[in-house]
This record gives structure tokens, sequence and C-alpha cells, in this order.
């Protein structure tokens, strides 16, 4: 344990401990008011899900050294946490799916281009423990479906969450959307006004699918325009030429 606490703090900045700690703290005081004083068993959940999440990387670092999991760099979860809070605290506890109709929309579109750069980030983690190449075209296409793939999983944990828990992640209810929009005097907060109440559930996730596959987009273009670890002195491939060109000089002997 004491080994496995130092290389939490080896691997990790004090500000980001710091950071991550500060959201974590304020995600359990929600929580407790959920369970204790709102009584609401959806919104307890949801944010205990949320905040176990927070310590994902922490998760990672008990992994040994020859899975990806562990060369994951920790400003990763300065990322996902910032997300999770935002999402979870701002988004359902606060009420600002409802009170900021755009809310959702925007998360969802930041959320598809970190995914994508999560995705590298994985890839590049997955270099370092092979010690293999991989060009940068491949990586940043990986990284690509990575996030489409993180898109789309997120969409089916709310369904599932909806099913399990009775809960309203997916926005399912078009009378519980309504019942929020008059509390806030706005309108629902779907970009494409719902027909009735069978496609209101249909239009709020493809919206989200949508903004999760335009922020990917932005993501794939910016690290086709500078692939960092791919790129001039940072390029993760020399990270493994001296071990390459040493075996190949040895097979050769």
């Amino acid at each position: 344990m004491k080994a496995y606490i130092q290389r939490l703090f080896a691997h990790s900045k004090k500000w980001e401990v710091i950071y991550w700690w500060i959201l974590r703290v304020v995600m359990i005081g929600a929580l407790i008011d959920s369970i204790f004083f709102r009584k609401d068993v959806q919104q307890s959940l949801q944010t205990a899900a949320n905040l176990i999440l927070m310590f994902l990387w922490e998760i990672f670092q008990m992994f040994p050294k020859k899975t990806w999991l562990y060369h994951v760099p920790s400003y990763i979860q300065d990322f996902l946490a910032g997300g999770l809070f935002l999402a979870s605290f701002g988004g359902a506890y606060l009420n600002f799916y409802y009170s900021i109709p755009a809310y959702d929309l925007i998360l969802h579109t930041v959320g598809g281009l970190s995914g994508v750069l999560a995705g590298y980030e994985v890839i590049v983690a997955m270099q370092k423990r092979d010690q293999a190449h991989c060009s940068a075209s491949i990586a940043v296409l990986a990284a690509f479906g990575f996030s489409f793939f993180a898109g789309t999983g997120w969409e089916l944990f709310e369904f599932i969450f909806d099913q399990v828990a009775g809960g309203d992640a997916q926005h399912w209810s078009l009378a519980l959307a309504q019942e929020a929009a008059d509390q806030y005097g706005i309108a629902l907060p779907n970009v494409i006004p719902a027909l009735n109440d069978m496609r209101y559930a249909l239009i709020d996730t493809m919206e989200d699918v949508v903004c999760n596959t335009v922020g990917a987009i932005i993501g794939w273009v910016i690290l086709k325009i500078c692939p960092y670890w791919h790129k001039g002195k940072r390029n993760v491939n020399l990270l493994f030429d001296a071990p390459a060109q040493a075996e190949k000089e040895t097979v050769t002997k």
C-alpha cells in the first residue's frame, strides 16, 4: 500500500491531487444531501456512480506495469473528473440541464473532443507497454474511434441506469421535462422540438450522439494538425528506437 501511494504522488502533480479532491468533496456533499435530505434515490445512485469514476486513474495505477492502464497519464483524470463533476453535480444535482438549455449539448460536444484526446493517450500508453511503433495517422484514427465508442457507451449507461433505477438520465419522460422547463420558465432543452411523447427521448439521445460526434471530429482535426506525442522530439516512437536497433543488431550477429 505504501508503494502504491508513493507511486500515485510520483506520477501526478500536487495541484492535480488538490483539484481532484476539491471536486470529490463537493460531490460527496451532494451525495449526502441526496441521500439524507432530498431522499432522492435516482440522484443518489447517479452521484455515487460518477463519484466512483472520479477515482479511475487511481484504479488504473493498481494494475501492473505490463498493462496499458498503468501508463495512462494523470492529466487524463483532470478532464474526466471535471466532466463528471459538470455533468453530475452541475447538470443533474443543480438542474443546469433544464435551467441552461444548451448545457447538455455543450457538455457532449466537449466530451467528444476530450474523448479523442483520451483515446490518443490510450494508444500512447499501449505503445509504452509494448514498446512498439505506431504511426500518428493510425493513432489519431483509433482515438477518434475510442471517442465514438465512449460517447455511445455513455448513452448505453444512461439507458441501463434509467431501466434499472427508474431514473431520467436520458430525459425519456416528456412530462418530467416539461415540469422542469415550466419551473425555470424556459422551453424544453431539446434543440429540435419533440412532436409527441414517443419522439422526445429519441431526439434527446440523438442530439447527444450528434454532439459527441461533432466534438470527436474537432478533436480528430486538432490531432491531425498537431499529433503532439508523434511529432518532433516528443515523438513517442523515438522512445523505442534504441531498443529496437539493439535487438536488430543482436539478431544480425
